[in-house]
C-alpha cells in the first residue's frame, strides 16, 4: 500500500510519502569492563558539543520510515526502498540493491529502528555540526504502520541526548485524514489529535534535549493539512498548558491563526525564486531557513503518482547555494531538507553518488574543525558493528569508540578501531590559487575565446568585491564568450572541489564554474544562476589523477547587458 502527502505550500503543491513495515528494534549491547590499550571511556566526560563559527542553530530533518527485510519483523522490505515495482533482494555485479531511488546509501538500504544505523546517523550529523533533529512523526493512531514509524522514530531519540543532539518533532495531521482509507475507524480527529498532543507532552517535550524556542517546546507540522482554522488549533492545544512555539509550513500560518508563532520554508520548483521572497518578504516571530540539496522524485518511474518536476544538484552546488541563502537570510534556525528522503532525492547522507559531498560541504560552510577523515572512521565504527554484531567483548570495545566520539576525541576511537593513531598527522593543505581575489588584475589568470571577445573578461571594483575592492566581471555589450582560467600542476591527487563567490544579472546561453583535469576533458561544472548578493558557489568534485587542474569561469552571452562578478576562488581538497 501507498500513502501519499499533497500539500499546498503557498508557492504550490508538493508531494511527498511515508510508509514502513512492522517489527522490533534490538537492545544495546552490553558494556563490559575490559583491559585494552586505551583508557576505558567510561572516564570520559560525555557528551561535548562541536564548535562551530557560524553559531546560530542547524537542524536536519529525519524520516524514520524504512524497513530493511531484517528489521521488518515479516521478512519484507519497507514501501519505501520497495514503491510499486522494485525488489532490494535483486542485487547487482557491485553489490547495490534494486531499491525505489535514483540515489543509494553508502551503507545500502536500511532499517530505522536499526541501533547501529541510529548511531551512524546521529554520529555523522554531530561531526558535520548539526546541532539537532526534526524527526518526522505519525502520530499515535494504530493504523498501518503508523506504529512502526513511531517505534523507529523513539528509537532514535532515545539516542539523541547520547550522542549531545536536540530533537524536536514534525507532526503529520494528514495521517488523521489518511488513515479512514487504509481501513481505520478514526470517528474524532479532534479527539485523536489531542492524544498526540497529550503523548509528546507526556514523552518527548519534558525531554532535557527537546528543542524550545522563546521558552517553550518546538512543534512543526507539515501543512496543516487536516485541521485548516484557528479554532480546530486551539482545540487541539487545549490539554497542554504549555503552548508549544507551533510552526506551519510557508505561506500556512493563518490555518492555526494565533497558535501559530512562525512558518518554516521547504522545496519547490521555482527553487531560489521562492526561497528569496520568503527571506525578504515574509515578517514572522519564528522565521526557519531551509538548505536542500536537490530534488528529484523516483515517484513515477516506482509506480506511484507525485510531482514531475526536478531541481539540479550541482553536484554538491544547490546544497552549497541554498546554505548560503539561509546563512545569510538573517532567520536564526535553519532545516536542511532532508536527512534521507530518498524517494524525493533530498538526501545529505552519505550515497554512492555524492559520498560525503554533503557533509563536507556543511562542515566547511558552518566552520566545523572535523572533515571527511572523521565522518569516514563513525562508517567503520558502523561496520564493525555489523562485523562483530555477535561478538560481546568486541562490543564492547566499540561502546568506547562511540564514547570517544561523543567526547569528541575521534583520534582515541580510531585507535580502537584500528588503523588510526592517537596523534595524526595534519590534513593536507588546500592548494594555492594565484590571486584568488584579483586585487593583481589578471595576473596568475588566463582567458580564452573562440570568436575573439576575451576584452569581455576583466577586472575592476564596480559595486565592491566580496571581501576587498576587485572582482574578475565578464560583461560586453554584445554577444560574447569568454573563458577566465588558471592551471596548477604537481598537486596531489585526490578529490578536490573549487569554491567561489559570484554575483549574476541578466540571460546568458550559459554562464558556470567550472574544473577540469585536462584541456580537452570534459568540466564539472556548476551553472549560475542570477543572484543580486554574493552568493558562494562550489563544482562538483573532480578527480585529480595527473597532478594538473585547469578551474575558472566560463561565460556564454548571446546578447550585452548582462554580467557575471566572481571573487575569492578557493580550491577544496576533500
Amino acid at each position: 500500500m501507498t500513502r501519499h502527502r499533497f500539500v499546498n505550500e503557498g508557492a504550490g503543491v508538493f508531494a511527498a510519502l511515508m510508509l514502513a513495515g512492522c517489527g522490533s528494534t534490538p537492545s544495546e549491547p552490553g558494556s563490559e569492563a575490559r583491559p585494552g590499550a586505551v583508557e576505558p571511556s567510561a572516564a570520559v566526560s560525555a557528551p561535548l558539543a562541536v564548535s562551530k563559527t557560524f553559531t546560530k542553530k542547524v537542524y536536519v530533518h529525519l524520516m524514520p520510515w524504512f524497513e530493511s527485510n531484517t528489521t521488518s519483523g515479516n521478512g519484507s522490505w519497507g514501501v519505501h526502498w520497495t514503491m510499486a515495482n522494485k525488489n532490494p533482494n535483486v542485487v547487482d555485479g557491485t553489490g547495490k540493491r534494486q531499491i525505489a531511488s535514483y540515489y543509494y546509501p553508502l551503507i545500502g538500504p536500511y532499517g530505522s529502528g536499526d541501533k547501529d544505523v541510529i548511531e551512524y546517523q546521529l554520529l555523522l550529523m554531530k561531526y558535520a555540526g548539526v546541532d539537532g533533529v526534526l524527526i518526522d512523526w505519525p502520530g499515535t493512531l494504530n493504523c498501518v504502520d503508523y506504529p512502526k514509524n513511531k517505534q523507529n522514530a523513539e528509537a532514535f531519540i532515545n539516542k539523541t541526548a547520547a550522542v549531545g543532539l536536540e530533537f524536536a518533532i514534525v507532526y503529520e495531521d494528514n495521517n488523521l485524514t489518511l488513515a479512514p482509507g487504509y481501513g481505520c475507524s478514526v470517528p474524532d480527529k479532534y479527539a485523536a489529535a489531542r492524544n498526540d498532543m497529550i503523548y509528546m507532552r507526556d514523552n518527548y517535550f519534558s525531554r532535557g534535549n527537546y528543542i524550545k524556542i522563546n521558552n517553550a517546546p518546538l512543534l512543526l507540522d507539515f501543512g496543516p493539512q487536516t485541521f485548516k482554522s484557528p479554532g480546530d488549533w486551539s482545540n487541539i492545544f487545549s490539554p497542554l498548558s504549555t503552548r508549544p512555539t507551533f510552526l506551519t509550513l510557508w505561506y500556512q500560518n493563518q490555518d492555526a491563526g494565533a497558535n501559530a508563532q512562525g512558518e518554516y520554508p521547504w522545496i519547490y520548483s521555482d527553487f531560489t525564486t521562492g526561497l528569496q521572497n520568503f527571506y525578504n518578504n515574509r515578517p514572522l516571530g519564528v522565521k526557519f531557513g531551509v538548505a536542500y540539496p536537490g530534488f528529484n522524485t523516483f515517484y513515477t518511474a516506482g509506480g506511484w503518482g507525485g510531482p514531475t518536476w526536478s531541481l539540479p544538484y550541482n553536484g554538491t552546488g544547490t546544497f552549497g547555494q541554498t546554505l548560503d541563502m539561509a546563512k545569510n537570510s538573517g532567520v536564526n534556525w535553519i532545516q536542511l531538507a532532508t536527512w534521507n528522503d530518498y524517494g524525493e532525492g533530498t538526501m545529505i547522507e552519505p550515497t554512492r553518488e555524492y559520498g560525503y559531498g554533503f557533509l563536507t560541504t556543511l562542515q566547511q560552510k558552518l566552520g566545523v574543525p572535523y572533515g571527511q577523515s572523521q565522518l569516514e572512521l563513525i562508517a567503520r565504527l558502523y561496520e564493525q558493528r555489523k562485523q562483530y554484531a555477535g561478538d560481546a567483548s568486541k562490543q564492547s570495545q566499540l561502546n568506547d569508540a562511540f564514547n570517544y566520539f561523543v567526547a569528541l576525541q575521534p583520534d582515541k576511537a580510531a585507535t580502537i578501531l584500528g588503523g588510526g593513531t592517537t596523534n595524526p598527522p595534519p590534513p593536507t593543505p588546500n592548494p594555492t590559487v594565484t590571486n584568488s581575489g584579483f586585487e593583481s588584475g589578471m595576473t596568475g589568470w588566463n582567458t580564452w575565446s573562440p570568436n575573439g571577445t576575451a576584452g569581455a573578461a576583466f577586472t575592476e571594483t564596480y559595486n565592491g568585491g566580496y571581501n576587498s575592492a576587485n572582482h574578475l566581471t565578464h560583461y560586453s555589450p554584445g554577444a560574447f564568450e569568454t573563458w577566465t582560467y588558471q592551471t596548477i600542476s604537481g598537486i596531489p591527487n585526490g578529490n578536490y572541489r573549487v569554491r567561489a563567490w559570484v554575483r549574476k544579472g541578466g540571460d546568458f546561453g550559459f554562464s558556470r564554474l567550472q574544473a577540469k583535469t585536462c584541456a580537452s576533458c570534459a568540466p564539472a561544472a556548476t551553472n549560475l544562476g542570477t543572484y543580486g548578493a554574493w552568493t558562494q558557489l562550489e563544482t562538483p568534485t573532480v578527480s585529480v589523477t595527473a597532478g594538473y587542474l585547469e578551474f575558472g569561469l566560463h561565460t556564454l552571452a548571446t546578447s550585452g547587458s548582462s554580467y557575471v562578478h566572481l571573487d575569492d576562488v578557493q580550491l577544496i581538497r576533500q
